[in-house]
């Protein structure tokens, strides 16, 4: 007898069929049930591991023993004319084609039953990171990308606590390295840092992030040696791409060798191609000190917080950087964007801010012309009129440095600024995209949805950052700019920012925010509170501003012209000063003057012959034009309420850049009373509330509208709307409900 006919004999042959047809159904068994009870796929594979290591001892035993009615026996002791071997294999194959059977069933179920639906580039699980849901809907629909990659932070094996900073600055400077790769997409670090010392399996994170490969890896420091081990893992499978332990002497020279060694190497494993531009900027180290590389990153960190306090010291360890290496072009870059961003979060003026950056970008182009950031962070400097020239510097920057978010998030916000909210939508999108847990970036998208009229997915971004990181005061400042300008509910608002205020006690912005609602209210003492604390944390401009909303929204306008005039004299374009020191021009009849204000300021809207109107300038228009019409030029005060009438039907009434009750005021100064009382109990009955106090009672354009009823009945419902809810607040106040007042 033949060994072919043994094995047959044996049943070694139906055994080999058994097992194989057996283990492929507990694999997908254990791969289903794995996924609902969260386990990590890693039990898959220790799973398949033991179904390998069993096939040759499966092997050995069918043909070592016989199954006999006796029990089991070697197969040597069993005696020929005793042997059931062919009753075994005719059982035997009964239970293969059972478990064919099962194994067609699993086959056809997993593909023609229909699975639920998801929103495209979105988990169809919420996911979550240390147990908080993170999963908020998309603006922008795609594909995730198959060159996606996350790197998630390294680990620290020093035996040193305080090598971490070390291992950090290591982590910043690849993932640096790989944002300039055009061709992959790089999830940002304040993404990525969200899961530092995670447990959650490649599969989950890879959800959350929604990329289709993740690095991750771990740095060991010792004397003078360094030793760093990483490996790229493709998420769906959890298979090892690539893999690398670099062990070599601690010099900066080495660690970025190895930095870039592994730039590239993730770039060919994910066959990513690299331009000769990008090849160069692989090869140009940032710096060689590690310790103004750590300041750096320290720097980075702190900036992305966005708060006054976290923004001074952003300010100091980028100062460090510099200082340890003053050839570090990064550096430069960080601490001109900590200067932009003080003009939002903290005290510092526009031009203040501007005459310190100029020179830190110039200093960091001169030192390498190919840094993407540098362009950025020029883009945000540049003061030109048809800003041609700032878009190219936005488009060339984001061209050098691809996945870079930041520059993706301030395009944007140009865009925005110029009317193309669509395109600016992208832009967010596209910034989202690579760091999917920013929560500055969250709250951007959340703004351009709102501006869209996307009210719905605007609220749902900003309570997602409020989700993941409670901590972080825009998030409460953009709810409460989401309930005050949208739902006008001025009490909800006020809780948000006194929320913000707590967080972020330096931010004059919160404060001033809420001494303009206390007003809106009716609550006098507690909007002057609001305003009593900014002299002490404002700058000039702070304090003016506020100053000036207040009384302006009051109708007080003797007391809000002082303020006027030294907001005018920091910010030039500034509508509301414009507005307050004109009416008091026109007032001495000096219409003129106030003309020529506004012709330095938007020159456009005055001399061009078909002036662009605007998100940055339709009120402004209406302002003009109400000039205009008392200087006699009808002609061009007709051309802008035409024009501005036809923008303003593009835009949504309510929301921070809404249009409001712009539209009774067009229709007023047209000379239409009926249209004018129609549009404004429309906008009521909307829910607009934002500045309803200087507009209904204070604002010139509709005081003809005051003697008529329809009208004192629309003032008469949001007064009682704003007692109700002053009552309400100040109840919360009383009961503890409403975070104590920040000192």
């Amino acid at each position: 007898m033949s060994f072919i006919e043994e094995l047959k004999r044996r049943n070694v042959v139906r055994m080999v069929a058994l097992y194989a047809v057996a283990s492929w159904l507990i694999l997908q068994v254990a791969d289903v049930l794995f996924d609902a009870l969260e386990l990590p796929s890693t039990w898959v594979r220790l799973i398949l591991a033991i179904l390998i290591l069993g096939f040759p001892l499966t092997v050995i035993f069918a043909w070592v023993y016989e199954m006999t009615p006796e029990g089991l026996k070697r197969e040597r002791d069993v005696d020929p004319r005793q042997s059931v071997t062919d009753e075994t294999g005719r059982k035997m194959n009964t239970l293969i084609i059972v478990l064919l059977v099962l194994a067609i069933a699993v086959v056809a179920l997993n593909r023609w039953v229909p699975q639920p639906a998801t929103v495209a580039n979105q988990p169809a699980v919420d996911p979550k990171v240390d147990g908080v849901t993170v999963s908020a809907p998309n603006a922008v629909d795609d594909q995730v990308p198959d060159r996606s990659v996350a790197v998630l932070p390294f680990a620290n094996r020093s035996a040193r606590e305080e090598d971490s900073f070390f291992v950090d600055g290591i982590h910043d400077d690849i993932l640096t390295q790989l944002t300039r790769i055009g061709s992959l997409t790089v999830i940002s670090r304040t993404s990525v840092e969200k899961f530092r010392g995670t447990t959650q399996s490649m599969k989950e994170i890879g959800n959350i992030l929604e990329v289709k490969n993740i690095l991750e890896g771990g740095v060991q420091r010792a004397g003078d040696r360094v030793r760093i081990n990483v490996q790229l893992i493709k998420v769906s499978t959890d298979a090892h791409l690539w893999a690398e332990t670099y062990d070599r002497e601690l010099t900066a020279a080495n660690i970025f060798s190895i930095q870039s060694e592994i730039s590239t190497a993730i770039a060919e494993a994910l066959k990513a191609t690299l331009s000769p531009e990008e090849k160069q900027q692989l090869n140009t180290a940032s710096t060689d000190n590690m310790a103004a590389l750590e300041a750096y990153f320290l720097g980075r960190q702190s900036m992305a917080k966005r708060t006054s306090a976290s923004l001074a010291d952003a300010e100091q360890q980028f100062k460090n950087a510099i200082e340890l290496d003053p050839d570090y072009a990064l550096a430069y870059v960080g601490l001109a964007n900590t200067y932009e961003l003080q003009t939002l979060y903290s005290s510092r003026s526009n031009l203040d801010a501007t005459s310190l950056k100029e020179p830190l970008i110039e200093k960091a182009l001169s030192l390498n012309e190919g840094l993407g950031e540098a362009y950025i962070a020029k883009a945000i400097t540049t003061d030109n009129d048809d800003h041609t020239e700032t878009e190219a510097l936005f488009k060339k920057g984001i061209a050098l440095a691809p996945g870079y978010a930041t520059g993706h998030q301030w395009y944007g916000d140009f865009l925005n600024i110029q009317g193309r909210a669509e395109e600016a939508l992208v832009q967010v999108g596209e910034a989202a995209r690579l760091d999917p847990l920013s929560g500055i970036i969250k709250v951007v998208l959340g703004n351009r949805l709102m501006e869209l009229g996307r009210f719905d997915e605007a609220r749902a971004q900003y309570e997602f950052v409020s989700r993941i990181d409670p901590d972080f005061p825009p998030a409460y400042f953009a709810l409460g700019e989401f309930d005050w300008r949208v739902n006008g509910r001025l009490d909800n608002a006020i809780v948000w920012f006194r929320q913000a205020a707590i967080l972020d006690p330096g931010n004059p912005r919160n404060f001033g925010a809420l001494a303009q609602l206390w007003s809106g209210l009716g609550g006098t003492a507690e909007a002057e509170r609001s305003l009593d604390i900014v002299p002490s944390i404002g700058s000039d401009e702070d304090v003016g501003i506020c100053a000036m909303g207040v009384s302006f929204g009051n109708g007080e306008l003797a007391e809000a012209y002082g303020a006027a005039g030294a907001v005018l004299a920091q910010d030039p374009a500034n509508g509301d000063a414009l507005l307050i020191l004109g009416l008091n021009d026109l007032r001495a009849d000096r219409a003129e003057l106030a003309i020529a204000r506004y012709r330095a300021a938007y020159p456009p809207l005055l001399d061009d012959a078909n002036p662009d109107i605007g998100v940055s300038n339709f009120r402004i228009a209406n302002d003009i034009a109400y000039l205009l019409q008392k200087t006699g030029d009808h002609a061009r005060a007709a051309m802008l309420l035409d024009r501005n009438m036809a923008f303003i039907q593009t835009i949504p009434r309510l929301g921070y850049s809404g249009y409001g009750i712009e539209d009774a005021r067009i229709h007023m100064l047209q000379g239409s009373t009926e249209l004018a009382l129609a549009a404004t109990r429309e906008a009521v009955d909307s829910g607009w509330r934002a500045s309803w106090r200087y507009f209904l009672k204070h604002d010139s354009v509709l005081e003809p509208l005051h003697n008529e009823p329809e009208y004192q009945a629309i003032i008469a419902e949001v007064e009682a709307d704003m007692a109700a809810q002053l009552i309400r607040v100040r109840e919360m106040e009383a009961n503890g409900e409403l975070a104590p007042f920040p000192e």
